[in-house]
């Protein structure tokens, strides 16, 4: 066995300062970052956008196309004590090229009405320009017309659906391989539409509602039955009724809110967990609801109808219909952050590079926040109307649209077209809706065929579940033909590279920063850097 604490190519202990002490002279240089003792360790803590830590490109940190290693100890608080996102590790990764590898701690807000997919999931990817050859059929859970929700929860995908048709009612679907889906069932409700999932406390939650396809030129909804209560779905498969977010003076049962123009009649419209609560917007009612337990949700502002929400920077943002946003204050306040320009709706937003950005109607614009309420236009995505989903995958931001369901991928400030996932014939309304990072893969959904497509880019291995909070110790190795993750010493994901990739760039190695998605929030210690690729015996050793 080796032994590992004797030959990483860089080594940051991070106790007291910054500096590397493995023999290779290897320059780096810090910002804002405090050396503190956190639960009995010492460790160097980064304050989210404030601090960095950037390593000059060395000989030492190029391991072209052998085999290599990270290895780090890292502390996270819980999402009570504002734990929601964690954000980017490590990373050496020239985004223009596609090229190098990334380690971050995802958490996807503001993906379209499904909003949060991934929750603090562990993502490690390499990438030499691979993409592959297409979009890969995952097939029609039940008889979806449109896939509302995709969420990656507890090694499982799952998909909340609207299904269209006399008696039909939306379900919640888990993804069991190839084109099978296992269904988890209906709403009590009954209604058509299953507009957002979440996982909270551990259970996966459910919005229901009644969806309106005459915006999609679908025709008048069959089922119309009324929605919106929030269901749990417990690990034995009981649906609880957690209540109707905004219901108080509603009249749900009335049909006529299904003959204007509007997509949504009652739906809960988007659910998010931010700060160890869960959050509600309802098309019933204007402002955010947060659940209180039982069947009770308590509402907290704004009197706006809200079309999604993001967390950025540790703020819970929340997108306006009309085209506005705001920023959730505490109890009831919020701050007006400005208007998107060229926007009337905001369906999705990410993070990337430590920089907002948002999806706008109707001139499919992506536009990024710059602070106070200024707000700057990117590009537009390709040639139509709508950017839809938005999803961030191995170093990259990709974004579907309206009328044509197309996936594009930011690079810069152009995007390039990544392919199609809904080609129905006939239909001139066709939407790339949701998206979720699963094994490795990007998945999207759409509508009106309902389907669930997946594709790869570059190689990325994920722990679909949430990384507990506290002290733990992470690994993450490219052996041959693979990349894993390993967790406390044990391997829990892995991934077929499918191909001989150099990893050599001239970027720097980035600790922690925000060279990907969000800046880092925590603290890290002991980082290595190896030019090897560790052994099972080797992280179990480093993992004490």
């Amino acid at each position: 066995m080796t032994t590992p604490h004797l030959d990483p190519a860089g080594h940051w202990p991070l106790e007291t300062d910054h500096r590397n002490h493995s023999t290779h002279d290897l320059i780096g240089m810090a910002r804002e970052i405090t050396y503190e003792d956190i639960d009995g360790r010492r460790a160097a803590v980064f304050h989210g956008a404030k601090s960095s830590l950037e390593i000059a490109d060395h000989p030492a940190l190029r391991p072209g196309t052998g085999d290599f290693s990270v290895s780090l100890w890292l502390h996270t608080k819980d999402g009570a004590q504002g734990g929601d996102v964690v954000g980017d590790l490590i990373s050496k990764f020239d985004g223009d090229a596609r090229k190098g590898f990334n380690l971050v701690v995802s958490t996807q807000t503001g993906t379209t009405v499904t909003t949060q997919p991934n929750y603090r999931q562990i993502q490690f990817g390499i990438d030499e320009a691979y993409v592959e050859e297409a979009w890969q059929d995952c097939g029609t859970p039940g008889q979806a017309v449109k896939i509302c929700a995709l969420l990656a929860m507890n090694g499982h995908l799952f998909a909340g659906t609207f299904e269209n048709g006399e008696g039909r009612t939306g379900h919640v679907w888990q993804y069991e391989g190839g084109k099978s889906w296992s269904d988890l069932g209906a709403p009590p409700a009954g209604c058509n539409s299953m507009g957002s999932l979440t996982c909270f406390d551990g259970d996966l939650f459910a919005a229901s509602g009644r969806y309106n396809p005459r915006g999609s030129q679908l025709g008048m909804a069959q089922n119309i039955r009324s929605g919106g209560p929030v269901y749990r779905i417990t690990s034995d498969g009981t649906w609880k009724d957690c209540g109707h977010p905004g219901l108080e003076g509603a009249a749900p049962d009335d049909p006529d809110t299904l003959t204007g123009e509007s997509n949504q009649a009652d739906d809960t419209n988007c659910l998010t967990v931010f700060r160890g609560n869960l959050y509600a917007t309802s098309h019933h009612r204007r402002g955010l609801f947060r659940y209180e337990g039982g069947k009770n949700w308590k509402p907290v502002g704004p009197d706006l109808r809200i079309m999604s929400l993001t967390i950025h920077e540790g703020r819970l943002l929340a997108l306006i219909n009309g085209g506005g946003a705001y920023r959730y204050e505490d109890g009831t306040d919020w701050t007006w952050i400005g208007d998107p320009p060229l926007s009337t709706q905001t369906y999705c937003a990410l993070t990337h590079q430590g920089r907002l950005l948002v999806g706008t109607w109707p001139e499919c614009h992506i536009v990024r926040y710059e602070g106070g309420t200024e707000w700057k236009i990117r590009g537009m995505v390709g040639y139509e109307r709508e950017v839809m989903a938005a999803s961030l995958y191995n170093g990259k931001a990709y974004f579907g649209t309206l009328p044509m369901a197309n996936i594009f991928r930011m690079d810069g400030d152009s995007f390039t077209y990544f392919g199609n996932i809904d080609n129905h014939p006939g239909h001139h309304l066709r939407r790339a809706w949701s998206m979720a990072v699963h094994q490795g893969a990007l998945f999207a959904g759409s509508l009106p065929q309902g389907k669930v497509m997946r594709r790869c880019a570059g190689a990325v291995a994920t722990h679909d579940h949430a990384l507990p909070s506290g002290w733990r110790h992470l690994a993450a190795v490219r052996t041959g033909n693979e990349v894993a993750v390993y967790l406390d010493g044990k391997k829990v994901a892995g991934s077929p590279v499918p191909g001989t990739w150099n990893m050599n760039t001239a970027k720097p190695l980035t600790i922690g920063g925000a060279a990907i998605g969000h800046a880092f929030s925590g603290a890290l210690r002991d980082v290595r850097f190896y030019q090897r690729a560790l052994t099972p015996e080797d992280l179990q050793t480093l993992a004490i």
